[in-house]
């Protein structure tokens, strides 16, 4: 054996993320001793968990595979400020472009869809009151104001932007057109926008304007729906497309009427006593 044992130890400080073995001489013989190095970072597992049958592909990501029963999987649903609803508000006014991919950002939410539906029922309750108001006050009858006009603007409006894009989605996966249910219900939602400004306007006393606005309102919501759904419908056969697109029109049409003639439609003609009625 050496009188003096030699150690030398090569550490190579150029790379932080490699540590080169030391090297140990003794009598003759090299040991390498390898240094733990530090660890490479890891991608993080991908998220596991149920998604919800509703969402879309920015949704998936952005609920991070939470369960479809907690608070947390639907609170991505309503992350959105006021800037963005009024944009989509309006935007739903001027159909025009791609709204799913310009406007929503592919990223479609409820708390737009619910407001807006709730602001519709508030506006054609109190504006079909102040309406009825006005209507007995020109023909000088006494007016009394009925509650059953809520509960049944409750029913009607609740009824078509809820359920009608479920039926939409409904068929729509039947036929293998992979829909997005969040999706249609803001294309329903946020296109009820228009009926606030129109349950204003028929206030006024002339039925052919109320007729008038309600038209506009029906074509422009119209065009707006089909033009969406059409994305959606169109990767069917044609002629399912044709049936889908012509039960969406009908069902829009009916609602239209509804609140044209449940609504929007008041009696400004004074009656004529009968002492006043010219005899024959």
């Amino acid at each position: 054996m050496s009188n003096k044992n030699q150690y030398n130890v090569l550490v190579d400080m150029e790379d932080a993320s490699y540590s080169q073995p030391a090297t140990i001489e003794s009598d003759g013989l090299e040991f390498q001793v390898n240094k733990p190095s530090a660890p490479s970072p890891t991608s993080a597992p991908p998220p596991t968990g149920n998604t919800g049958f509703f969402d879309s592909p920015q949704q998936q990501s952005n609920n991070g595979g939470k369960p479809i029963w907690s608070i947390e999987y639907y609170a991505t649903f309503f992350d959105v400020d006021t800037s963005q609803v009024l944009n989509r508000c309006l935007k739903s006014m001027y159909p025009v472009g791609d709204y799913a991919a310009d406007t929503l950002n592919n990223q479609p939410d409820l708390y737009g869809p619910f407001w807006i539906a709730t602001s519709v029922i508030f506006s054609v309750f109190v504006c079909s009151s102040l309406a009825g108001s006005l209507a007995a006050y020109i023909t000088g009858k006494e007016h009394v104001y009925d509650f059953t006009v809520l509960s049944s603007a409750v029913f009607v409006v609740y009824l078509y932007a809820f359920l009608c894009p479920t039926l939409v989605w409904a068929s729509t996966k039947y036929f293998g057109c992979q829909p997005s249910l969040l999706e249609i219900i803001n294309y329903y939602g946020y296109g009820l926008t228009i009926w606030i400004p129109v349950s204003l306007l028929c206030i006024i006393p002339y039925d052919y304007a109320r007729w008038t606005f309600v038209g506009v309102a029906f074509a422009i919501t119209s065009v707006f729906l089909v033009k969406n759904l059409y994305i959606v419908i169109s990767r069917a056969d044609a002629k399912t497309s044709r049936i889908i697109l012509l039960a969406i029109l009908g069902a829009h049409a009916i609602f239209a009427l509804i609140l044209k003639m449940a609504f929007y439609s008041y009696d400004y003609v004074k009656d004529v006593p009968a002492a006043e009625t010219p005899s024959q």
